[in-house]
């Protein structure tokens, strides 16, 4: 016997109908999880971002406060007056060698606090040295009191900085910032943040001298440098005007003429000048850790090689007769710092290079070639360090592309002395972040 069924269309209706209501129902589910997962998600984040920026407020907060207390270990702070705004903890440790140096150095810790979200950094801190620039002047201006034109023959690869103005013919080339106080330019208006050349100009990438115009005479990347930057009407950093601080941390002291022969061993070889001649005095070590100060009253001449980390301060003129090098440039600092000019000595009639290494600063005077108006060509004055003076120092002239006298130059900067400044040099009196380390989320972000 045959059993038949009846299909029923209502009931497959209804089969269908429960399907697509389940479907749907785990289609909203599963958009209900997935909004509330993002909601989440953004808060969290939000968080982890409020706590970053307490974080780094806490940065701030330390350069604040070490400014003026370089004895400050602890704080912390609110971004607001609001109940529950973010808020930060910061703890410093100074170095060892803080209380005998002059270079003074902090490791800041920063944990900026949000809610749930905690966020750790941790930065080195230090004075700014001057060692910092290849070259720095307080005045673009020669010792007749005219002014001294940057051209197509210069080339500089370190920070550069003149409390006054720079006056520009050709296309001089720079591979880092370029800055400018504008002290004493009458065509630049503090006031207004302007410059009356050719019209009034607001961008402070035109707060220079031409020669010609804008058009001809500009600053300009070195080997298309990403670091290049020119902006005038910045602000003035004041030199110091003595050598009193090194006097007051110098290792090694000494009154009257002197002559200071460096030697590749690791020693230096000090003579007196008595009448006519030259007495002999002591020698000392210069590569003893963590380096030696040297301090002269009176006239001094410095020659041979360096080894060490040295400082060498003076009140008179320092000459500078022979080269000055290091035993191992990847190692070796010297930083020279003179009251008045320091002058490098050869014949006016000899054709040699010159090779100088170090970070050098006349404080009242001029770094320059002596004679440098007379005699010959002499070749080319190398140097491996910076040049910070008062005034800017000649050495050497030319004629249209051609050079009469002295030497041309080629200064390179030492990128070691940004973190490693000879011992106890000038610093600006500013605070300067070296390093900055992200230590991420400490939980609940």
């Amino acid at each position: 016997m045959r059993i038949r069924g009846r299909f029923r269309p209502g009931g497959f209706a209804l089969a269908m109908a429960l399907f697509l209501i389940l479907i749907l129902a785990t289609l909203s589910y599963g958009s209900l999880s997935i909004a509330t997962l993002d909601s989440r998600t953004a808060r969290e984040n939000q968080r982890a971002s409020q706590a970053m920026y307490a974080a780094r407020a806490g940065i701030a907060l330390a350069l604040s406060k070490l400014s003026y207390d370089y004895n400050w270990t602890s704080g912390s702070g609110s971004l607001s007056e609001d109940a529950g705004a973010p808020t930060c903890s910061v703890q410093v440790v100074p170095a060892a060698s803080n209380p005998t140096e002059t270079n003074k150095i902090w490791k800041v810790t920063s944990t900026g606090h949000y809610q749930e979200a905690q966020r750790r950094l941790s930065a080195t801190v230090a004075l700014e040295s001057f060692a910092r620039f290849a070259y720095f002047t307080e005045q673009e201006f020669s010792i007749a009191s005219t002014p001294i034109y940057f051209g197509n023959r210069d080339k500089l690869d370190g920070a550069v900085h003149t409390n006054g103005y720079f006056s520009i013919a050709g296309r001089p080339q720079f591979a880092s910032r370029v800055t400018s106080a504008n002290t004493a330019d009458s065509r630049y208006d503090s006031g207004r943040f302007s410059y009356n050349q050719e019209g009034i100009q607001y961008r402070p990438s035109r707060f220079y001298r031409t020669n010609t115009n804008y058009a001809t005479d500009y600053p300009m990347a070195l080997d298309s440098s990403p670091d290049f930057s020119f902006a005038g009407g910045q602000s003035r950093i004041q030199m110091p005007t003595d050598t009193g601080e090194i006097r007051r941390r110098a290792n090694h002291s000494y009154d009257g003429t002197h002559e200071f022969k460096f030697r590749d061993d690791g020693t230096v070889q000090i003579r007196r000048r008595s009448g006519n001649r030259w007495v002999y005095v002591e020698t000392i070590r210069t590569d003893t850790s963590p380096g030696v100060t040297i301090y002269a009253k009176g006239e001094t001449w410095i020659n041979g090689t360096v080894k060490g980390r040295v400082t060498f301060g003076a009140t008179e003129d320092i000459h500078i007769n022979g080269n000055l090098v290091y035993e191992n440039p990847n190692r070796d600092v010297l930083g020279i710092v003179g009251q008045k000019d320091l002058i490098v000595e050869a014949s006016n009639s000899a054709v040699e290079d010159r090779y100088i290494h170090g970070v050098m600063m006349a404080l009242n005077g001029s770094f320059r070639v002596a004679n440098y108006d007379s005699g010959t060509y002499r070749g080319i004055l190398h140097v491996y360090g910076g040049i910070i003076q008062a005034r800017r120092g000649p050495v050497g002239t030319f004629s249209g592309t051609t050079m009469r006298t002295g030497y041309t130059k080629n200064y390179v900067y030492d990128k070691k002395l940004a973190n490693t400044p000879p011992l106890n040099f000038p610093t600006t009196g500013s605070l300067e972040i070296r390093s900055l380390i992200d230590h991420g989320s400490l939980g609940g972000a």
